[in-house]
Order: structure tokens, then sequence, then C-alpha cells
């Protein structure tokens, strides 16, 4: 497995487990990452934003999401992935979302990622969860 794609797994292995801390040494601080769509995650993110996405993934599921990894590919500085996501939100309600998403590496690091997701599938079982949290 190319460093790349072993970076990418890091990544979406510390990102399901709410590893705020080891997602730090995985990303740029100049990083960005585009969620498209219209969801309430639809958005464009930074590294503090990022971050706190994990914190957030940690606190809104019971034990993290478990990305499966169908499909990996890396060219010279990027690597296109699509996963299955498996959990379980803290209120019962199970969130099963697949997602492809395409990551830019910089010097070892992710720079860039641009997100796909069904989006109406994040706003049902997620929307719930993000209204109810404290501002």
């Amino acid at each position: 497995m190319s460093d790349n794609k072993a970076l990418v797994k890091s990544f979406l292995e510390a990102l399901g487990a709410g590893d705020a801390e080891r997602l730090k040494a995985l990303i740029t601080k100049d990083i960005t990452a585009v969620a498209t769509g219209s969801s309430v995650l639809s958005m464009t993110r930074n590294y503090d934003d990022i971050v706190g996405t994990a914190q957030m993934l940690k606190a809104a599921t019971k034990n993290g999401i478990e990305f499966r990894f169908l499909n990996l590919t890396a060219e010279a500085d990027r690597v296109a992935v699509e996963v299955e996501g498996y959990s379980t939100l803290v209120n019962g309600v199970p969130y099963n979302n697949q997602y492809h998403m395409l990551f830019f590496i910089r010097d070892g690091k992710i720079c860039k990622m641009k997100e796909y997701f069904d989006t109406k599938l994040a706003d049902a079982a997620l929307g719930p969860l993000m209204a109810a949290a404290p501002k």
C-alpha cells in the first residue's frame, strides 16, 4: 500500500474514532475540506472545523463510525476512496452512510479533500442531534 493510501486510511480511522489528536498529525494547518450538497453537514471546513467534527462525531455516536473501505485508488498527490460508514447515534438511530472522497496530499499530510455522501440521510439522522446541541 502506498504511503498516501495509508495516510488516508489513518485519517478516516482517526475521524471515525473521534480521535482529534491523531487527526492533527495527519492534516496541514491550511487544509480545506468541502462537503458537497445542501445538508446541515454541507460546507467548507478548515483545520479547526475538522478537529471539531471529530469531537462532534465522538459525542454524537455510541462507538464512532466504522469505515469499511470498498475502493482506494492513489495517483500522484491524490487518493480517491469509496467507503461505507456504520455507526449508531447516541439517540439509538443508526447512521450508515456511503461516501466518496478525494484527498490531496502535500508533504506527507492531507491538505485538501472533497466529500460526497447521502445528504438526505445525514439530515434525517444527524439533523435532530445538531438542532438539540447547545449553541
